[in-house]
């Protein structure tokens, strides 16, 4: 089991879940608890899809059944507390939302705290930490460091390396049934734009990791920008859309002298139709296909710690994940 990138899929989830609960103001109004409790269990399933060696943009065709496969389980807890700006319409439901969660995969545990604000019904600043605790066995590796003469990673103490990051983000978000209501003009759309920085204790600037199975990460300031539209229907499949991301590094001197072949600021492009499945009041599921974009290599990829060292040439797209994400609501 490979354990990358999933956080994306959490935030799109939580991101499409804002919008839902702002496009629907009569659920909203019959649920006035300001503790909110949930449970959410994630699963991707990549199949295999080697790099194709040559230069420019390319497609890559899916060349086994099988890859990696990553999971995740996360409880979630919010706490809402009203604060109306004024009695505007526009101000009346200005409120501040106190999160927690504790996230748990095979390979590492990881609590996590953030606080948002809502000023006004489409708009959304948040701000949050997490710090994780990752080990290793088997080939699954949770925390590893990389050894540059070896070219290969090798397994870290648990504690004495931590992984920690702290972000912002802003999101703006409509609902055209807003403007037109009815059960079936509900167009919902979502953007946002999100700064982090992340690390791991006690390993020097420039130095590559692995945290949670996903390999040739370095510290440092990184961004993820994102965009989404859906429509929305009363039906159990209650929600169909795509999504957008694009994300990477601020600085490529995050990799230091890597950078010059390996491009650290090399941008990420994503494009995902996304479902979601209303099974009940208490229970949601999100279906997405990603595909993705990644750096394109002149020379054959022989393992994923060669890429440090081989000249970029190019981009190439391919179908990179299907994921699985139930929520359960207490």
């Amino acid at each position: 089991m490979e354990k990358r990138q999933i956080a994306k899929i959490i935030a799109a989830f939580l991101a499409f879940s804002g919008v839902t609960l702002f496009a629907d103001e009569g659920k909203k109004a019959k649920d006035t608890s300001p503790l909110k409790l949930k449970l959410t269990t994630d699963l991707a399933y990549y199949p295999e899809s080697e790099v194709k060696p040559g230069r420019g943009t390319c497609f890559a065709p899916i060349t086994g059944p099988y890859h990696s496969i990553e999971c995740r389980t996360t409880f979630n807890a919010d706490y809402k507390i009203d604060t109306p700006l004024g009695e505007h319409w526009l101000l009346s439901d200005a409120n501040m939302i106190l999160s927690g969660a504790l996230e748990l995969t095979p390979v590492s545990v990881r609590p996590k705290i953030s606080v948002g604000f809502q000023p006004l019904p489409f708009f959304v600043v948040k701000g949050g930490s997490s710090v994780g605790f990752g080990w290793n066995y088997l080939n699954f590796g949770g925390l590893r460091k990389f050894n540059a003469e070896e070219r290969e990673y090798e397994n870290t103490a648990t504690f004495s390396h931590p992984y920690y990051d702290f972000w912002g983000q802003a999101m703006l978000m409509f609902d055209t049934g807003a403007l037109v209501p009815g059960d079936w003009n509900h167009v919902l759309m979502l953007a946002s734009f999100t700064a982090s920085y992340s690390a791991i204790a006690g390993i020097d600037k420039h130095e590559a990791y692995e945290w949670q199975c996903s390999k040739n990460k370095v510290s440092g300031a990184q961004y993820e920008a994102q965009a989404l539209v859906a429509y929305q229907m009363p039906l159990i499949l209650s929600m169909a859309g795509f999504m957008y991301t694009a994300d990477g590094h601020f600085y490529g001197s995050d990799y230091g002298d890597l950078n010059k072949s390996y491009r650290g600021n090399f941008v990420t492009h994503s494009i995902s139709p996304v479902l979601q499945f209303t099974l009940s009041e208490k229970d949601e599921l999100f279906c997405l296909f990603n595909f993705s974009s990644r750096r394109r290599f002149r020379d054959k990829l022989e393992k994923e710690e060669d890429k440090l060292f081989m000249k970029t040439s190019g981009r190439e797209w391919f179908f990179n994940r299907l994921a699985l994400s139930w929520t359960h609501k207490f």
